[in-house]
């Protein structure tokens, strides 16, 4: 019998049993170690569509959300003694046969993936200060008037949604070579009526958009949208970092606190040292019995956030919290292939035909055996998500 086991955890709506039987035809297809489910059938919208599962009673007063969050922090509790586990959240995906090769890499007490931002970025995401309520007013206002003022914006149309996102591709992968795209940009400046990028791909100078081949728009230009917000508003475009700026300095679409930090000093007295600590991400770690003390030590601490009113319910504010208790903030972290998160929102994060993932634009790129859809999981017509169901369809994994 193996030594590493993978282990799921669900609870509770439909939507998170049928993201996770979606899941784990990949993983079962890949792997070849043994797949463990663990959740409280009792709680759940339909059965889970798998045999071998660890059924867990919850508490009957937490919500579904909080009870997955307490099997997920307490496996140490419920699994049996002896192996090494591979934790994976439920819209984490198997691409190939190097997902085994996680149970690799296991360094210290419990090893876990980078998150991809750091602890000021995902400090309002974690506790409710004012931070969010009031960012989210000024994002309001500034998507507002940026559908006012780029006609592009109010396109519904999935197919030139999907042209928009390959055009911002191109010029993300054009930027990485400075000096073609310094030509680039030196032949854009010198084009009279029309700028052709490629056979699809126009710029109208006269109308100052950019469009396909049929006339169609599929992006305004950034200096002329920008010139008219800040002539009617009092956001501010930083040509240098390309940021929204509002008038007390602020990044808007890039929200920042210092909250979360505070926080786990008020509630559990352990000092965060490094402002801008880059976190682990809790969707893929593993764990054995030399985890136990750390796997308690989270577990409890999550618990008592449930009842704390300025905490919201996650378990990364208190994963951050216990690692820097253990004194684990210099432990090395899985590489980026058992763990590559695919944020929709980024226009870095990209893929080409040969199935090479980058979160960079292609500065850097790898072949990822796990891949993490933490939002939009699917989404057709994006790019990673049709190339994740069209491997299964290629392998004919069962629906």
């Amino acid at each position: 019998m193996s030594q590493n086991k993978f282990v799921f955890v669900v609870c509770g709506a439909r939507e998170h049993l049928e993201t996770l039987h979606f899941s784990i035809r990949y993983l079962k297809y890949f792997s070849e170690n043994e797949i463990i489910v663990v959740t409280d059938s009792a709680r759940n919208e339909i059965p889970v569509a798998y045999t071998n599962l660890v059924d867990v009673k919850t508490p009957k007063h937490f919500t579904n959300h909080q009870a997955s969050i307490y099997l997920k922090t307490g496996l140490h509790k419920f699994l049996p003694k002896g192996f090494l586990y591979c934790y994976l959240d439920t819209d984490v995906i198997a691409l190939n046969g190097q997902c085994d090769e996680v149970f690799n890499h296991k360094a210290g007490a419990i090893t876990f993936a980078a998150d991809h931002c750091r602890l000021p970025a995902f400090s309002p995401n974690a506790v409710r200060c004012d931070c969010a309520v009031n960012n989210r007013k000024d994002v309001i206002e500034l998507e507002a008037l940026m559908e006012k003022y780029d006609p592009a914006r109010k396109l519904k149309d999935p197919a030139m949604e999907k042209k928009k996102r390959a055009l911002i591709k191109k010029f993300e992968i054009m930027k990485q070579n400075k000096i073609s795209y310094l030509f680039l940009v030196l032949r854009f400046l010198t084009a009279f009526k029309k700028f052709k990028l490629d056979d699809d791909t126009f710029y109208d100078r006269k109308k100052k958009v950019w469009v396909d081949k049929e006339g169609n728009v599929i992006i305004t230009p950034a200096d002329n949208m920008f010139k008219d917000i800040e002539k009617n508003s009092h956001w501010r475009w930083n040509q240098i970092t390309r940021r929204w700026h509002g008038p007390d300095g602020k990044d808007v679409f890039n929200l920042k606190c210092p909250h979360l930090a505070e926080y786990i000093f008020n509630r559990f007295g352990i000092e965060v040292k490094d402002k801008n600590f880059q976190h682990w991400n809790g969707g893929v770690f593993l764990f054995d019995d030399s985890s136990h003390n750390f796997m308690e030590a989270w577990f409890d601490k999550t618990m008592k956030i449930f009842t704390y009113p300025e905490w919201m319910t996650r378990d990364q504010g208190t994963l951050i919290a216990t690692v820097w208790e253990f004194g684990l903030q210099n432990n090395p972290t899985l590489p980026q292939k058992f763990n590559f998160i695919a944020d929709y929102t980024s226009h870095r994060v990209m893929m080409d035909e040969t199935g090479n993932f980058s979160d960079d634009a292609f500065k850097t790129k790898l072949n990822p055996a796990l891949v993490h859809i933490y939002h939009n999981f699917g989404m057709k017509g994006w790019d990673i998500w049709d190339y994740v169901e069209s491997l299964g369809e290629k392998l004919h994994l069962p629906v």
